[in-house]
């Protein structure tokens, strides 16, 4: 039991040193003109949009304890943004790392089996930096959200630390952009942007 929940049989893959994070590629993927939450996958026509986790983690969480349950139907899309478990910044920095952890670990599998998976960039307060981009090679194409950055001014200073400090250590060539643009100068990395369809909506009820 405890096997399954820790999803041992995923292993092995190469690991970092230190944390024993997995390693996973930053390939590059064909884009799409859109792409759409995991919880639309299963009954979404289209196969020609990608997929983001940038979602509750309750509506994802199944994806945990049955990864092979998901390859044949992600596999369809163009490609898979990496799983999004959140970082709160009121949780043990263990947890942290764990969420780290399962996002890698799905990501490796997942590139095992043939999926065109992209790495999401995570992280929280400055502390975390140490950790949460290790075991993503450099170079590639890379994933992430500024979905909540914009509210506070904290918020938003602690995005674009997080952002600069990925940036800095990963060297991405392209980054897929999931949210409205804060303002940050990415300089000459490829970004490729996908609004948030519901709050897209909403600002045209004007709401």
């Amino acid at each position: 039991m405890t096997h399954d929940a820790l999803n041992l049989g995923l292993l092995p893959v190469e690991m970092t040193e230190g944390y024993n994070l997995p390693v996973v590629r930053a390939d590059a993927v064909p884009m799409a003109n859109s792409i759409i939450p995991f919880n639309r996958a299963k009954t979404c026509i289209r196969k020609d949009v990608g997929v983001h986790f940038f979602i509750d983690d309750y509506q994802f969480e199944r994806v945990w304890k049955s990864p092979q349950l998901y390859v044949e139907m992600l596999k369809r899309y163009r490609f898979v943004c990496a799983p999004d478990f959140s970082l709160y910044l009121d949780m043990p920095m263990a947890a942290k790392i764990w969420n780290i952890y399962r996002s890698r670990l799905l990501t490796a599998y997942w590139q095992q089996q043939g999926l065109r998976v992209v790495p999401t960039l995570q992280w929280a307060e400055p502390g975390t930096h140490d950790f949460c981009f290790r075991g993503i090679a450099p170079g590639g194409t890379v994933a992430v959200s500024t979905l909540g950055a914009a509210k506070h001014r904290v918020s938003r200073e602690m995005w674009i630390a997080g952002m600069s400090e990925a940036i800095r250590q990963l060297h991405p060539t392209t980054i897929i952009l999931y949210g409205t643009p804060i303002g940050f100068d990415f300089g000459n990395i490829s970004v490729v942007q996908y609004t948030n369809e519901v709050i897209e909506r909403r600002k045209s009820y004007g709401r």
